[in-house]
């Protein structure tokens, strides 16, 4: 199928695969928002009218709906929005977004996927899953952002995306988390089920906190996970709105948590680094916060 100098990769089968899936995940407008999913990470289209063309000829989805897709994506943390780029030569095009890895969607829900749908539907989907996995490390590089060694790119992104992309790079290779973080939605659902998955990995994990809410949460973790995890904490008055992310000398994102109007996602907005001399400055200023934060009392 093409449009003009266009061509695409996705199929109606793939679509209804993630269609699938962010039902079980409650995904609001799970066909519209798979539609845009699945065009994004197979096709990586530049233009809002590609999807559209795309969308329109498979599953008869218009330009609103499709919106709604989209909106569906950011705000349950499935893609991130770019706001710009620098230093890079990636041209993004006007239909800048990240999503996240579908390895990771797929570790999510497989186990709650398989004991609703016929197993003959359950092996086809994972028949499917390493072309997901092939066209989404083509578009969007090692570390799910689009650039590899070269520039830096800004986003605007929701909790649940950034621990989205940091299980991905953790579930891709062993390495040292460093995490700058609020500490109260960390400890609660569905957010402690992912950071408990980068501990299982064995991914050795840093973490400073600014808040007490929490503390007996983050006590029972330290126990758990003694050799893997190390927690200090920080006053809220002292660390503010900064949330940081250092992913060994692979990736650093540097971000503030945007005061809230509402509750509703996306609620960040950061730079993602690549560099490694961006990466050791952000390093270096992780381990000045950690020297001069509290450890955590037993």
């Amino acid at each position: 199928m093409g449009y003009g100098e266009f061509k695409t990769k996705v199929k109606l089968d793939y679509i209804q695969d993630f269609e699938m899936m962010f039902e079980r995940m409650k995904i609001d407008r799970p066909r519209e928002a798979a539609t845009y999913y699945t065009i994004l990470i197979l096709d990586s289209p530049k233009e809002f009218s590609e999807f559209l063309r795309v969308a329109e000829d498979l599953v008869n989805i218009t330009r609103r709906p499709l919106e709604t897709g989209r909106a569906s994506l950011l705000k349950n943390g499935l893609i991130a929005e770019v706001l710009f780029s620098a230093k890079s030569d990636e041209n993004f095009g006007r239909e800048s977004y990240l999503p996240v890895h579908p390895r990771v969607i797929w570790e999510d829900i497989k186990g709650d996927l398989k004991n609703v749908v016929a197993e003959d539907t359950y092996a086809a989907l994972q028949s499917h899953l390493n072309e997901y996995y092939k066209s989404y490390d083509e578009n969007f590089k090692t570390y799910g952002i689009k650039i590899k060694r070269n520039g830096n790119v800004t986003l605007r992104y929701s909790g649940k995306w950034i621990l989205y992309n940091i299980l991905h790079n953790c579930l891709e290779k062993s390495n040292h988390l460093r995490m700058q973080i609020g500490g109260e939605r960390l400890f609660e659902e569905p957010f402690i089920n992912y950071f408990k998955k980068f501990l299982e990995l064995d991914t050795k994990v840093e973490l400073i906190i600014d808040s007490e809410t929490k503390i007996d949460i983050a006590k029972q973790l330290k126990k758990l996970y003694a050799d893997n995890l190390d927690i200090r904490c920080f006053s809220e008055n002292t660390s503010g709105t900064m949330r940081n992310y250092v992913f060994g000398k692979e990736l650093a994102i540097n971000g503030i948590k945007i005061l809230p109007e509402t509750s509703s996602e996306p609620s960040y907005v950061g730079t993602a680094y690549v560099n490694l001399e961006d990466i050791d400055v952000l390093n270096e200023k992780f381990k000045n916060m950690w020297e001069l934060a509290k450890p955590l009392k037993e």
